[in-house]
């Protein structure tokens, strides 16, 4: 199985300075260079860098729980089995969507 960060809100992604640190700690260089820098236009949250199914994300989403997640954001985890998946937004709320959930149009 493999992990998925997503937000389940509307608002759009972002994680919290806690989360941040976490995961600067934790050797995730994006929030390393973001903090080194002391971006105050990122909210702790853009991560355009860090994929979704990145384990140092998904281990402070895990440990962190609702503290990971930046403002107007509620992050969460979807477990899935395939190799691939996107992220369907609207509004900044977020869905995962793998190959097993489309539904195809056959002829």
């Amino acid at each position: 199985m493999k992990k998925v960060v997503y937000n389940s809100c509307f608002g759009g992604f972002s994680i919290s300075k806690e989360c941040a640190e976490w995961m600067a700690d934790r050797g995730n260089v994006e929030c390393e260079e973001g903090l080194r820098k002391h971006r105050p236009d990122w909210e702790f949250g853009s991560l355009s860098k860090t994929p979704r199914h990145d384990a140092i994300l998904v281990l402070a989403v895990e440990a962190l729980g609702e503290k990971a997640s930046g403002m107007s954001a509620n992050l969460k985890i979807r477990e899935i089995t395939a190799d691939r998946y996107y992220i369907d937004e609207y509004d900044g709320s977020e869905s995962v969507v793998t190959p097993k959930d489309i539904k195809w149009t056959l002829v």
